[in-house]
């Protein structure tokens, strides 16, 4: 019988699924994730996590107390930075031991520390880390061996899917063709072109975003998300505006708005904040900065948290639509970044 390994749908899941759900499957364990957020994972979140942390980090809790009894081992990695100089929050590092001495009764938790920040980790002591990882579920270096090859390889295809070239994004921009669902158009409308930016396990988790790119989909919203933008355009941005960040991260989501602010091909940005996040306040406060130098493209960023109504973000996003189909070319000169909590 094969060992049940938990992971977590929330926060860095976002980024690595593909990777750790391949290598685990190619060592022969079963490996259960836990569904999509919904309102019981949000009370076991509620209830069983510190009051100080973010939203997100709540509810990785909640996935969590999901998991618990329904599997032998939890995968918990203590994530530091895929990035040369800046880092993830520190949450990611920290999380795995913080729940590990909150609740005595979690199963063991699998949480091997990765980080290449200033040159602390590299790809030779990532494979290490992740043949130590095997050990602990076969002593067949080969069949190891062949899971991280094997994960490797679907984490890439992942990212290719996932990231546009630069050609494609040119061909979006000029509505040559769509990369997200069709937007729902009324008689004689023509569709509004917005990035929507924010962490990715904001953004692709419907509860937690409380479902706004279907709620854009609805409004007749072509979309572009931050994490579909060609690296290279981000990295261009910051190193032009010396907008580096100490958080890796906030790299996707600063350069994206950046490179819209600058290069004025979408009607509007999108920026989804979590309330209590120290590095999305900080990307966001320069966000807007930079808005309101250069307020061509309007940037609205709303604030969500546990307390956040489904109703009042769904009117703040429609004023916002119904804005962007309003404005002539004159006051749009005049708009300055919105933040709304």
């Amino acid at each position: 019988m094969s060992h049940k390994i938990g992971i977590p749908k929330a926060l860095i899941y976002y980024k690595f699924a593909p990777m750790w759900r391949t290598f685990f499957e190619e060592l022969g364990l079963e490996v259960i994730i836990s569904p999509e957020t919904t309102k019981k994972i949000r009370e076991l979140a509620i209830s069983s996590a510190p009051d100080e942390d973010c939203y997100t980090t709540k509810l990785y809790f909640g996935h969590t107390m999901y998991l618990k009894n329904k599997v032998d081992f939890l995968f918990i990695p203590r994530f530091g930075s895929k990035h040369k100089t800046d880092i993830g929050c520190p949450k990611f590092i920290g999380l795995a031991d913080v729940l590990r001495s909150m609740y005595s009764d979690l199963p063991e938790i699998i949480m091997p520390h990765f980080n290449i920040a200033k040159g602390r980790d590299n790809k030779i002591s990532f494979f290490i880390k992740a043949y130590l990882v095997g050990l602990r579920f076969t002593k067949n270096p080969i069949k190891i061996i062949q899971a991280f090859r094997k994960a490797m390889i679907a984490y890439k295809q992942y990212k290719k899917q996932l990231i546009v070239d630069i050609e494609t994004l040119s061909r979006w921009e000029q509505s040559e063709i769509m990369v997200n669902d069709f937007p729902i158009l009324k008689k004689d409308e023509k569709p509004l072109k917005i990035a929507l930016v924010g962490h990715s396990y904001v953004i692709n988790d419907s509860y937690c975003s409380l479902d706004i790119r279907n709620k854009l989909r609805e409004l007749g919203v072509d979309i572009i998300t931050s994490e579909q933008m060609p690296r290279e355009l981000i990295e261009e941005q910051l190193a032009e505006h010396e907008a580096n960040l100490y958080f890796e991260f906030e790299r996707e989501i600063l350069g994206t708005i950046l490179y819209f602010i600058n290069n004025k091909t979408i009607d509007g940005i999108i920026h989804l904040m979590i309330f209590g996040c120290g590095p999305d306040s900080l990307a966001g406060e320069v966000a807007s900065r930079f808005s309101r130098r250069n307020p061509v493209v309007p940037l609205l960023q709303l604030v969500i948290d546990d307390l956040t109504a489904e109703t009042g973000l769904k009117t703040r996003i429609e004023a916002f639509i119904d804005m962007l189909r309003r404005r002539d070319s004159s006051f749009a000169f005049q708009l300055p970044a919105l933040r709304i909590t």
